[in-house]
């Protein structure tokens, strides 16, 4: 008897183990390995992966195998373990993962002739990852067929020094040298196909694939094939590639592992990078984390040992940056105001010096007009006449409601009766407004939200920018000015620094060399440490001491951290079924009308406990279907609700 353990497609904890089928004669041929099946489940048609085939099974009556959807191997041996230890990581269920990593079947896909894929070209000697410690080293290790495992903060200035993508090609090709494939994973779509064009010059666009949730289910799913079957050796692509089952895997790069994008917000929420060390040492495969910032989470791997480092020192890295500078105290003696407007006389300054030499940058946190308004005298918020919900500035000066959408003609202030009106946070269309007005005949551009720019001439300009969301200049800004850095970092999140120098760090290396005049100015506190740290290029002593700080108050990546946030009585059986005894239990909490939270933390080592138990008590949740609204978040990258 032939029998086949089936990863049935069920994400429920107590029923994630494998189940065993008899094989039928019949389906003996095509029932492989891998293979995509549909069982009988609980009284219902199921589907599967077949896992395993054994001669036998020690359950004495078993169901049949009832049929093969397609017999093609996506599921092999090591697929299913790299599936299988991110969900123990996060204590979640195979299904779970496994719908995140395997796109949908597309017959016609499957069954289509699949292209010819010529071998990858051979990329020009390295240039840019030599120039930093230890970059030729890690360069010759992975050509070798060994397996570092480095992080990469690249220079914050537009040029070879700071040319990420180009370091990230030389590492790419070092691993091709090898022999082996080589996956680089994209924190958006954006970001992925401004790359892939410097992946196409170098390496031939017939060699390189490109796998993305938001590519479409046909394009997915041809890129998947093509990985799984050994045809593609480079993979590009958002967080769904990072379980891409490249044959031979050589190396793995996450770029901007910080970026939040690379969080999956689907249970159980895995993280681009997690994913990808959890790769690195399953597959024994070369990891690059690169980005001109840096995680608290790299960090931590770095100060474990795990990571080697080939950053430059701050020094080093000062003279190859653009200068950043902060509107200190010395500005706001020459210039009063400074410290109540916006945009101070030294930023005007700034403007004015640097349009002579070319394109300026403005990077500001959010899109639009503003977030709300005010009266400009009393500054209470304004209320719209006809249902008093809150009035926006959608249009230059012309108020109307954000919920039924009226515009008076006229708004006047009920307490004090004026109809003057402020914006509390202008974004970047209002900022681009306000300065086109201020440089007249100086052309201004808004990028961001759906106006996003690809590119902008080398040319005097303004470009008003969100963060993510900046284009790149042909030879770099000549000036790149960071407004309302204190709003950014008074952000209600735990990570608000470091997101703040990551979205800095972006901006700043689209700067030109300090040969060619390109300089920073940051408009906010100039004594903030996050602001010193792009001041002095230091951010890795920064983000050391923000890795202390979350150590002494007992948070991620220091810690090993479970948040279960739900219902209150869900929340309260849920810690009832275990004892949580060698793990410190926080809570539950109220956090919100009805919703409960509540903590539970290990040290490091006890991690993997932590995460059986977890699992264990979800596992005991669902067998007694007890009710409620329940999520589990492993490792959660903040503290507030999804």
């Amino acid at each position: 008897m032939s029998v086949a353990r089936v990863a049935v497609d069920v994400p429920l904890a107590h029923l994630d183990r494998l189940f065993d089928y008899e094989v039928p004669e019949a389906l003996a041929g095509v029932a492989v390995v891998g293979a995509r099946v549909q069982v009988r489940f609980s009284g219902q048609q199921q589907r599967g992966w077949i896992v395993e085939l054994a001669d036998a099974s020690e359950h004495p009556e078993l169901a049949r195998l009832g049929k093969v959807i397609s017999p093609e191997p996506i599921v092999t041996p090591r697929v299913y373990e790299m599936i299988r230890a991110v969900a123990d990581h996060y204590a979640g269920t195979w299904p779970d993962v496994a719908r995140l990593a395997i796109p949908p079947r597309h017959a016609s896909t499957e069954k289509a002739p699949q292209r010819e894929w010529p071998e990858p070209r051979p990329a020009p000697a390295p240039s840019v990852l030599p120039g930093y410690p230890a970059g030729s080293s890690f360069l010759d290790a992975v050509a070798g067929g060994r397996s570092p495992r480095a992080l990469w903060q690249a220079a914050a200035v537009a040029g070879e020094a700071g040319d990420l993508l180009g370091g990230v090609v030389e590492a790419v090709d070092a691993a091709l040298r090898s022999g082996r494939s080589a996956l680089v994973v994209f924190p958006t779509v954006r970001e992925l196909q401004r790359a892939t064009p410097r992946f196409h010059e170098v390496f031939g666009a017939g060699a390189v694939g490109s796998l993305a949730f938001e590519a479409g289910q046909s394009a997915r799913y041809r890129a998947y094939l093509a990985a799984s079957r050994g045809q593609a050796r480079i993979m590009l692509g958002t967080r769904a590639a990072s379980f891409a089952p490249l044959r031979d895997l050589g190396l793995i790069v996450v770029v901007d592992d910080g970026n939040d994008a690379h969080s999956d917000p689907r249970t159980p929420h895995p993280h681009s990078r997690t994913v990808a060390v959890l790769r690195a040492a399953h597959e024994s495969a070369a990891l690059l984390l690169a980005g001109h910032g840096r995680s608290t989470d790299a960090q931590a791997l770095l100060e474990r040992g795990w990571l080697g480092d080939i950053s430059l020192r701050p020094d080093d890295a000062r003279r190859v940056s653009a200068p950043v500078r902060a509107v200190g105290e010395l500005d706001r003696e020459r210039d009063p105001t400074a410290a109540r407007l916006r945009i101070p006389s030294v930023a005007f300054r700034f403007l004015r010096d640097h349009l002579a030499q070319g394109p300026v940058l403005v990077q500001v946190p959010r899109v639009g007009h503003s977030a709300s308004l005010r009266c400009a005298r009393c500054r209470n918020a304004a209320r719209c006449p006809k249902c008093s919900g809150p009035m926006r500035a959608r249009r230059r000066d012309q108020p109307e409601c954000a919920l039924c959408g009226f515009a008076p003609a006229r708004w006047s202030c009920p307490h004090c009766h004026t109809s003057e009106l402020s914006t509390t946070l202008p974004g970047a269309a209002r900022t681009a407004e306000e300065l086109a007005r201020a440089f007249p005949g100086v052309l201004a551009v808004n990028s961001s939200a759906d106006r996003i720019r690809d590119e902008v001439p080398d040319q005097p300009s303004i470009v008003v920018a969100t963060p993510g969301a900046e284009p790149p200049a042909p030879s770099g800004y000549a000036g790149v000015l960071i407004l309302d850095a204190d709003i950014t970092l008074a952000r209600a999140d735990l990570r608000a620094g470091e997101e703040a120098v990551r979205r800095w760090s972006a901006a700043a290396a689209l700067a030109r060399a300090p040969r060619d005049g390109g300089s920073v100015l940051i408009v906010g506190e100039s004594t903030h440490p996050a602001v010193q740290a792009m001041v002095r290029a230091d951010l890795a002593g920064y983000i050391e001491r923000e890795l202390a700080d979350r150590a002494s108050a007992g948070l991620t990546p220091a810690v090993k951290l479970a948040r279960i946030v739900g219902d209150g009585d869900a929340v309260r059986e849920f810690l009832d079924n275990d004892d949580w005894a060698g793990i410190e239990l926080l809570g539950p909490t109220e956090v919100g009308p009805e919703r409960w939270a509540a903590l539970l933390r290990a040290p490091l080592e006890g991690a993997r406990e932590l995460t059986r138990r977890v699992k264990h008590a979800a596992a005991i949740r669902s067998a007694r279907k007890e009710r409620g609204l329940l999520s589990i978040t492993v490792d959660p990258e903040t503290l507030e609700d999804r």
